[in-house]
């Protein structure tokens, strides 16, 4: 939805934090049930936000006429009506966002946006919100773990693939957010080509992840994953898809590469 020009209006109502969504959860939320079995028991970290000038209330009320510079928006009941249509993937819908300088308690509100859906210009989370989280790199383990393997034998890597949950308060909205590990690209360090799964692998004798080296020398594997980001409003059941991905690097010990060589011997071995 395109940013609403400067309305200005003194704020007789408000709806902050988890009251900022919508009540209907029938008609927003998603019920991804492969998604919300993953993400259900994610901790979640509070990341610190630089302080903000603003404070914002969340409300769809308007106001006398003579407080707004434009009324067009409101209808004869003197509300903002809701969009037509729910939003795309089940996402929240957030309600239309007013914010004035906080110092002063009787500077006018001010409303930045209308009715907003994840993915929505105006939504409080952006994409460039959730790749600016601290993500950590997934932990990158080695089979065997001796720091040297043999060349011609498989030698397993494997990844945790735990999902990493945050809490951040953007535009005075609490959210959840998820990352999700969605894709690992290995590389083993030998110029062979990187690869690309959807797991992470798993230890020897489940493993899933595994590479021949040819030649001896000493490598350094390493691992870049993927992370898929997943929103929900403070008070919301369901989880919303972000756009756009967020991407780590993990590198992994040094390891030398052996070859095995063959001796003839003039005895028996018996």
């Amino acid at each position: 939805m395109a940013l609403l020009g400067p309305i200005l209006a003194l704020a007789l109502t408000s709806v902050t934090g988890s009251a900022a969504t919508s009540d209907d959860c029938s008609a927003w939320c998603s019920h991804d049930s492969v998604i919300d079995g993953r993400l259900k028991e994610v901790e979640l970290k509070r990341v610190p936000r630089a302080p903000n000038p603003y404070i914002y209330r969340y409300t769809n009320q308007c106001f006398p006429m003579y407080h707004t510079r434009v009324f067009d928006l409101c209808n004869r009941d003197r509300v903002i009506p809701p969009p037509d249509e729910p939003c795309a993937n089940g996402g929240m819908l957030i309600y239309p966002r007013w914010s004035r300088i906080a110092e002063d308690p009787d500077a006018t509100w001010t409303l930045e946006a209308n009715f907003t859906c994840p993915g929505d210009p105006n939504y409080p989370i952006t994409a460039e919100d959730f790749t600016s989280l601290p993500v950590s790199p997934s932990t990158l383990a080695i089979q065997p773990n001796t720091g040297w393997v043999y060349a011609g034998l498989e030698t397993i890597a494997y990844a945790d693939g735990t999902p990493q949950g945050f809490l951040v308060n953007l535009l005075g909205v609490d959210f959840a957010v998820v990352a999700l590990p969605d894709e690992y690209t290995w590389d083993f360090d030998d110029g062979s080509e990187p690869f690309v799964t959807a797991d992470p692998g798993a230890p020897w004798p489940n493993h899933s992840v595994a590479h021949v080296y040819s030649a001896s020398g000493t490598v350094t594997p390493s691992l870049t994953t993927q992370w898929k980001g997943y929103v929900r409003p403070e008070g919301a059941t369901s989880w919303s898809p972000i756009d756009g991905v967020a991407t780590t690097t993990t590198t992994g010990p040094a390891i030398t590469v052996h070859t095995a060589r063959t001796h003839l011997v003039e005895d028996s071995l018996d």
